[in-house]
């Protein structure tokens, strides 16, 4: 795929700057914050892309025009700061040299016969010019097939693109055309992401279309293998559909306890059953009309049974509750008598040596009052020799008390266990005779008579039954549907076994396109070591997934790829052999990649003054790869120091120091901020 820069123009606010490129080698170096990385982003910008704003974008960027070849055509793309959804495009072809020469011998020819001057045809025969979308709209813009920027960049470049699934893993997705931003991935290496994103292959998205850019390089693709695909993602979708579908059923049969069809069949013939016994009864009904009991009857005694039961389990409840009560008011009693006690012995046990000299109820002198040494010198009593009641029947009278009070607080529990069930079957008991008295009221709303409300009853249930029937024999077809899905599926499965055949068979066809890729994942491992990236030798192996195409390099027993490199200078590297390696087969093999390559800063994170043997190394497979045949890959290189070719290497090196200085300026000339 022709694609030559030839140069950029870039619109200031105060000044006009120009870049131009070599068809060879073009490489911008200098300090940071010159405009070196600017260069390619604004061709980045031309072609569809995004512009990054930095400050001097933001203030002094207007516009930005590119010329560049494609194919046959002499392109000028045009964007302004302010175009974020188009591109204008400007095109024109010369005639064909023969085609040239031949109606200028013409001309001669008619010029001597008539004796005037020569007519010389020099002028090209179509010029052109759209505004390019950068998203296809309902209409072309240009011929019947062109939409969108991307489709005019293939289509003056004389490249068909492939067709792939708008959404790879959904069959009814249509076909669109790969973009060229989806190839460009491979021709643009910009500095932000070149030690962190293998072509976007980590990105779940954006990582299937690189995987599309590389099957359409080398060959890897047709339509017909991505419509047995799509075939095969929908026959492959439709099986799992109508199994799950089986599967929901069996679910919903198995919670209903439906089972097998044999066991509905013995349902529908239990309620044929139960249908023809409520005829049956009716048939009853209407000869004993007269002496039939009303339906209420059995509600009403029903009524006062729950009545009945109501009143007992109340009158049980009130009798529980007041002997809780009676038991606590004696519990508290006991509880008070054995304080009462223990401060009888506290303080009989503090006045007992006391002698009293005046009655202390009513202060007569008692002192002169003649009594025995065994008796209380105030009421006369017998006492003992300590002159209180004994220990030991205290302790005895509290022992007691206490497994009284514990007997009494057990008792209570249990009477409290009993209420509280009494209540709750209160409750059950309240519910079901509340809903018999609906019943009741409902029942004697509908009141006729007692044959009428019978034939009612008889009626309803017979009605319950022709409906259970009628879904039962609905639920009959239930597993019938089940088998039926079960042999869609199996049947699904050889389609879905035939489709893998062919696509077997068509990836067969495309074995020229298994020899590209294996001449890339060569070429990779021996740029690898012509660079001398660490740790890659001549017994490595390097091999490169036409499923995944990420190439990875076995060492010693040991696999490893991009995300495995480790530093960020190995995987500038990486990225960098890989492109070079891509090129170079396109080269040589003529595969529609881009005759372009920007790598900017092909040395970030790579010092020259530690590595300066892999620094010259890199640059001289660059160079390597630019001076190969006529119609050599053009390349524009962007890093902080120059790094030059061997004399006479390039035919057409072109160089420019961006340095901010009088004699090296800056790509805006003027502009001295961050």
């Amino acid at each position: 795929m022709k694609l030559r820069l030839e140069t950029l123009r870039i619109t200031a606010r105060k000044s006009i700057e120009e870049v131009s490129f070599s068809p060879s080698v073009t490489f911008l170096y200098g300090p940071v914050g010159t405009g070196k990385s600017t260069v390619a982003r604004l061709v980045d910008y031309c072609l569809g892309g995004d512009l990054e704003r930095t400050p001097a974008v933001q203030q002094e960027f207007v516009a930005a025009q590119l010329n560049l070849q494609l194919g046959e055509y002499a392109c000028t793309l045009e964007r302004s700061a302010a175009d974020t959804q188009s591109v204008r495009v400007s095109w024109s072809r010369a005639r064909l040299a023969e085609d040239i020469e031949a109606n200028n011998v013409a001309a001669d020819e008619q010029a001597s016969e008539e004796g005037l001057d020569e007519d010389r045809v020099e002028e090209p025969i179509e010029v052109e010019s759209v505004n390019a979308p950068l998203s296809a709209g309902g209409a072309p813009i240009f011929a019947e097939d062109v939409y969108n920027l991307s489709d005019l960049l293939f289509h003056l470049s004389g490249v068909r693109p492939i067709k792939v699934r708008q959404r790879a893993r959904d069959p009814d997705s249509p076909m669109i055309r790969l973009s060229f931003r989806d190839i460009w991935w491979y021709c643009y290496l910009e500095q932000t992401h070149l030690d962190s994103s293998f072509f976007k292959l980590e990105d779940p998205f954006r990582g299937r279309k690189s995987q599309d850019a590389m099957r359409f390089f080398t060959g890897l693709h047709s339509e017909r293998l991505s419509q047995l695909e799509a075939d095969l993602y929908r026959a492959i979708d439709e099986q799992k559909g109508k199994r799950e579908a089986a599967s929901q059923i069996k679910i919903f049969m198995n919670r209903f306890e439906l089972g097998s069809e044999l066991d509905v069949e013995s349902r529908i013939e239990i309620s044929r059953r139960e249908l023809k016994g409520i005829e049956a009864k009716r048939q009853v009904v209407e000869r004993d009309r007269a002496t039939i009991l009303h339906p209420t009857d059995q509600l009403r005694t029903q009524l006062r049974e729950l009545g009945s039961e109501v009143a007992e389990v109340e009158s049980a409840i009130g009798e529980t509750t007041a002997a809780i009560s009676e038991q606590r008011a004696l519990r508290a009693e006991l509880i008070t008598a054995k304080v009462k006690s223990t401060r009888a012995e506290q303080a009989g046990a503090v006045l007992a040596g006391v002698s009293y000299v005046r009655c202390p109820q009513c202060f007569s002198d008692v002192s002169a009052r003649p009594h025995d040494i065994d008796t209380c010198s105030l009421c006369c009593s017998q006492i003992n020799a300590t002159g209180h009641v004994p220990s030991l029947e205290l302790e005895s009278m509290r022992r007691e008390l206490n497994d009284r009070i514990d007997l009494i607080g057990d008792s209570i529990q249990r009477r409290e266990r009993g209420l509280g069930k009494n209540k709750r079957l209160l409750e059950r008991l309240r519910c079901d005779k509340s809903r018999a008295d609906d019943l009741l009221q409902a029942e004697l709303a509908r009141y006729d008579s007692s044959f009428i409300e019978s034939i009612r009853a008889i009626d309803r249930q017979q009605a319950t039954l022709v409906e259970r029937m009628r879904s039962l024999e609905k639920l009959r077809e239930m597993p019938k549907a089940i088998g039926d899905l079960e042999d869609q599926a199996a049947q699904l499965q050889a389609t879905i076994d035939r489709i893998r055949v062919a696509i077997e068979v068509e990836v067969g066809r495309l074995k020229k396109a298994d020899g590209n890729a294996a001449a890339i994942a060569d070429r990779f491992k021996a740029t690898m070591i012509a660079v001398g990236f660490p740790g890659v030798s001549e017994d490595d192996t390097v091999e490169l997934d036409t499923r995944t195409w990420k190439p990875t390099i076995q060492h010693r027993g040991q696999d490893w790829t991009f995300w495995d490199a480790g530093s960020g200078g190995k995987k500038t590297l990486f990225n960098v052999c890989y492109a070079l390696a891509l090129h170079e087969v396109a080269l040589e093999r003529n595969l529609p990649v881009p005759n372009l390559l920007v790598i900017d800063s092909p040395t970030k994170n790579i010092s020259e003054d530690e590595n300066p043997e892999l620094v010259r190394s890199l640059y001289e497979q660059i160079y390597r790869l630019a001076s190969i045949g006529d119609s050599s890959i053009q390349f524009l290189l962007i890093d902080s120091d120059i790094v030059g070719p061997a004399d006479g290497q390039i035919s057409d090196f072109r160089h420019a120091h961006l340095a901010g200085e009088p004699d090296a300026p800056s790509l805006i000339s003027y502009y001295s901020g961050p």
